[in-house]
């Protein structure tokens, strides 16, 4: 018996409880955390979003789906409390690890998915795109795009699940420019799997009209919603530093595909980005290995292609700002729910053995252990960060009387370069605050070089505060 074959009747039983123990532990211990950074553009708009507004990117991504998440978390919730967004957010990393069990488990058996899926739950290397609420687009995007794989790698497929991938695809669009990956992994799967045969029984070429026409059924609706949106909202809008079309981008590719590949997959063991040339290197091997067996490996080959062209894309507007970039957190996490199926892949065959089992079973504990690690590593760090920014921010609300508060003043320039004084105060007596109200003796009690740094920034002269009767305009 090999690993593909091992089948447990409690498998999906097993991967829910780690689905359920791993949301309560994480939703305790981001507790902490709160808007940051790029988060602040959704929370000071929100409440002026008209119809249009909601398709209007987010730098180069359609986000409409993660801005309808917000407006109605906003609407619900204030921001009395960053909980719901990161209860959110975490809902949607389990069910993303619960879908790629089930999409595991199919060809390379309960063992392998139920590995899988504890290691995507505890990656720590790509840990911000679920420990921060924000990346909720770029999980909306992994969620959808495993939707539509399951549907679409069926055995025996139905109009219905045609129908349902081709939706799931254009909510992936609509949720990050991450979903333009799982459309062209879903496009590839459906034309390698095809083996159309011909009139004697043998397989047709690839190249043959027949092997496209589910592929094009199924690809037509994102096609056509992608096709429409870019033009009117995503060409005029992208926040783009240099043309994607360069020979100078495309130059940059060569360095920023292999370093993302192998941050990906050197990531699945808790490795960083500076393995990123083992990482390749296992990468290749593989995938060379998964290509060689043609159709029935048309799922790895597949979500192959997927990894490669998100970072291919990515790199020709992201390797600007240096390779390392291709190492990123949330570049990982994309890459990881590409990688761990071809990993699965490649090993399926391999005998049931004792041996086999425990170095299975060693490797996946080494995943898990140094993920969690890692994992509990990067939510210290945002802690932290959180203390600092929590303290500019109260600083601001406790000073918002003085006379000389400049409302256009951005509060944090290094995490929070969008939020000034004005919209914070204004959003705050809005929509509510986690922070309390403080009182001299409070503010004596955050970090000082924090309150500081926030008067400095924000008070005309710098210096200490003044009291003041008037309140700032809102």
């Amino acid at each position: 018996m090999t690993f593909a074959l091992v089948r447990y009747k409690y498998a999906a039983h097993v991967v829910i409880g780690m689905c359920v123990v791993t949301f309560g532990v994480l939703l305790y211990s981001v507790r902490g955390l709160d808007f940051f950074y790029d988060e602040w553009d959704f929370v000071d708009k929100a409440e002026g979003w008209h119809f249009s507004d909601y398709f209007v990117p987010h730098q180069e991504h359609w986000s409409t789906v993660p801005m309808v998440i917000y407006r109605v978390l906003l609407g619900l919730n204030g921001m009395h409390s960053y909980l719901p967004f990161s209860a959110t957010l975490l809902a949607l990393h389990c069910a993303n690890a619960f879908l790629l069990f089930s999409i595991i488990r199919r060809r390379s058996g309960d063992a392998l998915g139920i590995a899988a899926a504890a290691i995507l739950l505890v990656l720590g290397r790509g840990s911000d795109d679920f420990i921060w609420a924000f990346q909720i687009g770029f999980s909306c995007s992994v969620f959808f795009g495993l939707i539509a794989v399951l549907l679409v790698d069926a055995e025996r497929l139905t109009q219905r699940a045609l129908a349902g991938g081709s939706a799931a695809l254009v909510l992936s669009l609509a949720s990050s420019g991450e979903g333009l990956f799982f459309t062209g992994a879903v496009g590839v799967l459906l034309v390698v799997r095809s083996g159309a045969e011909r009139g004697d029984g043998a397989e047709a070429p690839w190249w043959r009209p027949a092997r496209f026409r589910t592929a094009a059924m199924v690809l037509a609706a994102p096609v056509v919603a992608y096709g429409i949106w870019y033009p009117l909202y995503g060409a005029r809008h992208a926040d783009i530093a240099r043309s994607p079309l360069s020979l100078t981008a495309a130059s940059g590719l060569l360095s920023f595909v292999p370093t993302g590949l192998g941050s990906g997959m050197a990531g699945l063991l808790g490795a960083g980005w500076r393995q990123w040339w083992i990482g390749f290197a296992v990468f290749v091997l593989l995938f060379v290995l998964v290509c060689r067996r043609g159709r029935p490996a048309a799922l790895a080959i597949a979500l192959g292609a997927g990894a490669i062209a998100q970072y291919s894309m990515t790199g020709l507007v992201r390797a600007q700002f240096g390779t390392q970039l291709a190492g990123a957190s949330r570049y990982v996490y994309i890459a990881a729910v590409f990688l761990l199926p071809i990993v699965a892949e490649a090993v399926r065959d391999v005998r049931w053995e004792a041996r086999w089992r425990a170095v299975a079973v060693g490797v996946a504990v080494v995943a898990c252990g140094a993920g969690t690690l890692s994992l509990s590593t990067a939510i210290d760090r945002r802690d932290r960060q959180f203390v600092r920014q929590k303290a500019m921010l109260q600083t601001v609300w406790y000073d918002r009387g003085d006379a000389r508060l400049d409302p256009n003043a951005v509060i944090d320039p290094a995490d929070a370069p969008t939020l000034t004084v004005g919209l914070y105060i204004r959003t705050r007596a809005e929509l509510g605050s986690p922070l309390s109200d403080l009182d001299a003796k409070g503010l004596a009690a955050l970090n000082a070089d924090a309150v500081a740094e926030a008067r400095r920034n924000v008070l005309r002269g710098g210096g200490q505060a003044q009291s003041g009767t008037e309140a700032l305009a809102r």
